[in-house]
This record gives C-alpha cells, structure tokens and sequence, in this order.
C-alpha cells in the first residue's frame, strides 16, 4: 500500500516537473508562471529582452491605440493611419526597453497613482515576437524627482519615470526607471509618423532625378563607389562637395505636418504637370520613388504640400523657405549649374611638366620642369630658375578658381560677345602624359571676365580677380632671390643713408670683426657688431618682392634720389677656389611716399624691383650706436 502512494506521488512530482520543463523550454524562462522576481536596483527592468526579436509594437492611450508592424522595407503602422513609422521612434521605444534601469522601486498601492501619472489612460506600451509573445508591457507615466548618474568620468545625469510593469506574474512594484521617451507619444502618437517624405539611403543611392521650373536633370553614378555624373541633360562632372549637400538635404528634409490624403485637398492634374519632382532609385530597384513638390499659393509661402509615390496616403506640408536649423525646399540645390563642378580645371598639379603664359599684351611665357627636378623660366633665351611664389599663385588660381556663372553650354564659333575671339591671356598646361589643357579668357564688353576650355563648348564666367593671380611680364618670373652674396667674400660694406656721409664696414671673416670709419674717422668703438651681422644677414638672403620692368618709369624716378645705399665690395674667386681680385656691387634703394612702395636696383642688373617694407626697416636698422 505504502508503495502504490509512494509510486503514485513520484507519477505526479515527474508530471510537474515535465510541465515547468516544457515551460522552461517555451517560454526562456517561468517568470509568467511563478512570477517575476523585484528588480534589484541598479538594474535592467527587462534583462532578458532582445531588441531583434520585436516584430510588433503596440501603443495604448485613453485616446487612441496605434500599432506598428517591423516589414522588409522597416517598421510601418497599420493602425490608426497606414504610413512609415520615424526609425528615429522606434530605436527610441527599443532602446529605453532594453537598458531601462531600476532606480528605485515601491509598492503599487502605496503611491498615489495621480502623483505618478500612472492612471488608467495613460501610455501602454507592449512589445511582441513574430509569434505573438509579449517580450515586455508597462505603463508609462511621468517624471519622478531623481535623476540617474552615469558611470564613468563623464558621467551624466539622465532623467527617470515611472514605470509599472503590466506582465502577467510581475509583483505589483512600480519603479523610478531611467530614460524619458513620453514626448513621443503626444498629440495621438502622431509624432511617431514618419514626417521624413523621403527614405534615403546615400551610399545605395544609384540615380537622382529632378524636375524643377527651370528644366530636368538626372544624377548617376554606375556603383556605390564611383563618382556621381550629371548624366543628363549633359554629361557633366558634379561638384562633390554640392552633391553631399543635396544627399545630406535629402535625408534630413521633413515635413511640419503630415496628413491623411483624403483630409486634404489637392491641385487639379492641370497643376500637378508644374510640379517640382526629385525622384530617386537605389541600387537593385527599379521603380523610382517620386516625391511632388506641389507649387505653392503664393510667391510668399514659406511653406508648400507635397506627396510621395511609396506614401500614397500621406500629405506633407514642407517648409519652402530657409529657415534657421531646418532643412527646406530652398537649401537643396536642384539645378545643372548648382550641382555640377564649377571648378576652372581638376589639374594634377604633380603631372604637370609645362606651361605656357600667352598674353595679348606680353610676349609667351614658357615655365617647364623635368621630372623631380625645379622649374625654370626661359627668359630672353636663357633658362633660370622660376619664381616659385608667381608658380604657386597660378597653379593655386588655376585649381581654386570657381566659376561665378556658366553662360552656355553650346558656345557658337563667333565668340565676341564673351571676348574670346581675341583673348587676353591663354593658359595652356601640359602634362607628362602629352595631354595638353588649353583655357582663353576675354573681357566682354561690359569688363566682365570669361573662360572657355579649348575643348569644351561651355563659358563660364569667372571672377575679374583672377587676372591679378597671374603674372604675365617675363621679369615677374625671375626668381625672388636677389643676389649670390656671402659674408665669406666680403671685405667692405659702404652704407650710405640720406642726409648722412657714408659708413665704412670693414669685414674680417676669419673672426668675423668689424671696424668702422666715417668721414676719415674711426668710429669702431660706437659700431654695435650685433646690429651690422644682423644687416649683413639680411643682405645675403635678400629677396625682391617683385622685379619690374627695366624701363619702369615709376622706379627710376624714385631711385634717382636713393633713401638707403649699399656698395658691397667682395673678393673674386678663381676655378680653383683662389682669391683673384675683387668686384664692387651697388645697392640702391628709395621710397615713393605716393604709393609707399620701396623701389631697388642692384648695379649689375637692369631691372629694378619692389622691396617688402619688413626687409626694408632691417635694412634701415642704424650700425652705429647713438
């Protein structure tokens, strides 16, 4: 007898058990059948929930219920409108659901449900899996007092609400949890409606189409990583940076409002013809989603409806006019000639091995280099070292350059009306690949400044500015570097200044000493040696800051009444390295108070030059003490 029960009691303990494992393996856990234990602070109201394995999203309110369903193309609602939910919302709800803390917790019944915000009507939120099971379900309600530190240096301080957890099984505790996503499911859960018209993805993006009032263009690019092109009406090089705006402007734009199709009333089909339209297709699509920009009311609208093709039952008020901190209709560059590259040239400065300078007033300017070796100016048929300063201004102008405007496209053969029959300079850029890039410019007769690649039938209008970046004399050429001076060779400086006699510095390099004399005296003792080493520096890196022409008019009327002279006399250095004699050089320079330019000419050469007024005043430092 004492078996039949013992056996009987074993029969029923296995059957239980066999129930619960069963549980166990259907439901991860037995928490809706034992129920759920407290939470312990500082911990996850829902450890166990899995963000993925939502498929469905259900919102309550004494107001309205709205659910919202995950699809291949994201998570859309199907009650109470049918539209695209904002992903921003979703990853909002999901996030606070899974790292939601437990902050602090009390009984259900001992807090006053008013003061908590916690009663009847207020937002219920439930999470579901694919096959239905609640992954989590509570009851929002409204700010508690405490605030939640983050761990770390950086720490935080994040706002907490109550939280009453509505599972079957769960103990009736509500809980200060970590995190505020009540905002969203104000005005009837509207804002959780995507108010984004477009669902852009920029780096699957393959074609932009656009229609505007003033013509259409199609965008495209062949993969994911090429270049976009204007590839109609024209094929056009873009500008990068323009197309990242207008991706970026796709993808943030959003409507103010949104509303139902069938609350609104739209423009007859005569209208919808003139509507702005910006159609995109993806990689791996083939149908392009179109959004219709209906024309607004007024000139004045600062806002305008448009609707979407994928969003049949939506109407979007946009904003039409910039507005700060929002994207609007008028931030998004939509034309030709807004998106395409308005640089002058894409020259790759490290391939070029040429260029030419012609100039309708100058004779050719030929600058070359071999490679990795310096470039040189040929200058009365004799090769010498370039200016790098005037090479860097053009190459600089010649990359940088943007065009202002392109007058046309289809440029006929008479060029008169941009000046380009007869231009005023041509660059022509040869590269070590023998392609050659040919740009002419001309002044139309209003002065404005024009540029035609050779090659290409568009004129584009460029800054007048650009002329001054290009030095067009073949002196402007000549290296900066005034002289080969060296304070080894120097026997005597003379310094000459204005109203002065002339001071004689004499020069020993052997241990670097000077002496001084004036008027046949010595005035050694009153010479400062730091003063005259600092001149002599200056002298043997001496750089011009323009050289001019050798008949310049304005120089040589200055220079006929020197400010400050320098007559270096140095020794003359053999082939084999001796001293064969000595050779005097003449320094001369002046200042025009009309034009504060400072004028200078060395006695060796012809051409005078500009002096920067930094190098000057070293020049004009006093060697004597006074």
């Amino acid at each position: 007898m004492r078996s039949l029960i013992f056996t009987t009691l074993l029969l029923i303990v296995t059957a239980v058990l066999g129930v619960l494992v069963s549980w166990q393996i259907r439901e991860g856990n037995l928490e809706r059948l034992l129920g759920a234990p407290l939470v312990e602070l500082g911990e996850r109201i829902y450890p166990n929930f899995q963000p993925e394995n939502v498929a469905r999203i259900l919102l309550r309110s004494s107001e309205t219920q709205a659910i919202f369903i995950k699809t291949p193309n994201g998570w859309s609602s199907t009650s109470p409108w049918e539209d695209r939910m904002d992903y921003r919302a979703t990853l909002a709800i999901l996030t606070l659901v899974n790292t939601t803390l437990a902050v602090d917790r009390v009984e259900r019944d001992k807090l006053d449900p008013d003061i908590a915000g916690l009663e009847t009507g207020r937002t219920e939120v439930t999470c579901q899996d694919a096959s239905g099971v609640t992954l989590a379900h509570f009851r929002l309600g409204r700010r508690t007092p405490l605030l939640h530190l983050t761990a770390g240096e950086n720490s935080q301080a994040i706002p907490t609400t109550y939280l009453l957890p509505l599972e079957r099984g769960r103990e009736s505790h509500v809980y200060a949890a970590t995190g505020d996503i009540s905002p969203l499911f104000k005005d009837g859960f509207r804002r959780l409606r995507d108010h984004r018209p477009l669902q852009v993805n920029p780096l699957a993006l393959a074609e932009i189409r656009i229609r505007t009032a003033e013509g259409e263009l199609t965008l495209g690019r062949a993969s994911a990583d090429a270049p976009w092109r204007i590839i109609k009406p024209l094929d056009l090089a873009t500008d990068p940076a323009t197309v990242k705006t207008l991706l970026e402007g796709l993808f943030e734009l959003e409507a103010t409002k949104v509303a139902e199709r069938s609350n609104v009333t739209l423009p007859t089909e005569t209208v919808s013809a003139q509507n702005s339209q910006i159609a995109l297709t993806h990689f791996g699509e083939e149908a392009e989603t179109v959004l219709d920009i209906i024309p607004s009311e007024t000139p004045e609208a600062r806002e305008t409806l448009a609707t979407v093709s994928n969003r049949p039952q939506t109407v979007f008020t946009l904003p039409l006019k910039a507005e700060a901190e929002i994207v609007s209709i008028a931030d998004l560059p939509l034309t030709v000639n807004d998106l395409r590259d308005p640089t002058l040239t894409n020259l790759n400065i490290a391939s070029i091995r040429s260029i030419a300078i012609e100039s309708a007033t100058t004779p050719t300017v030929f600058i070359s280099r071999n490679p990795s070796k310096l470039w040189t100016v040929t200058i009365s048929e004799k090769e010498q070292p370039a200016n790098m300063q005037r090479l860097e201004n053009l190459l600089v102008a010649a990359v940088e350059t943007r065009a202002l405007s392109f007058d046309t496209d289809a440029a006929p053969e008479d060029l008169s009306a941009w000046g380009l029959d007869r231009p005023i300079l041509t660059l022509v850029f040869l590269a070590e690949n023998d392609q050659t890039l040919s740009i002419s410019f001309g002044l139309d007769k209003r002065g404005r400044l024009f540029a035609k690649r050779k090659t290409s039938p568009t004129v584009m209008r460029v800054d007048n500015s650009f002329l001054e970046k290009i030095a067009i004399n073949a002196h402007d050429w000549r290296q900066a570097r005034l002289w080969s001076f060296y304070k080894v060779d120097l026997i005597k400086l003379i310094r000459t200044e204005e109203g002065s006699p002339p001071l004689e510095l004499s020069y020993d390099d052997r241990d670097e000493s000077w002496n001084a004399a004036r008027a046949g005296n010595n005035v050694t003792a009153d010479l400062d040696p730091l003063r005259a080493n600092f001149i002599l520096a200056t002298l043997e890196n001496l750089s011009v800051a323009r050289w001019l022409a050798p008949n310049d008019e304005a120089a040589a009327k200055a220079l006929a009444k020197p400010t400050l002279t320098f007559t270096a006399i140095e020794n003359t250095i053999d082939d084999f390295g001796d001293i064969s004699g000595s050779k005097a050089r003449t320094l001369t320079f002046a200042t025009d108070p009309a034009t504060n330019l400072i004028y200078g000419k060395i006695s060796s050469d012809p051409s005078p030059f500009t002096l920067d007024a930094e190098t000057f005043l070293k020049l004009s430092i006093p060697p004597l003490e006074e």
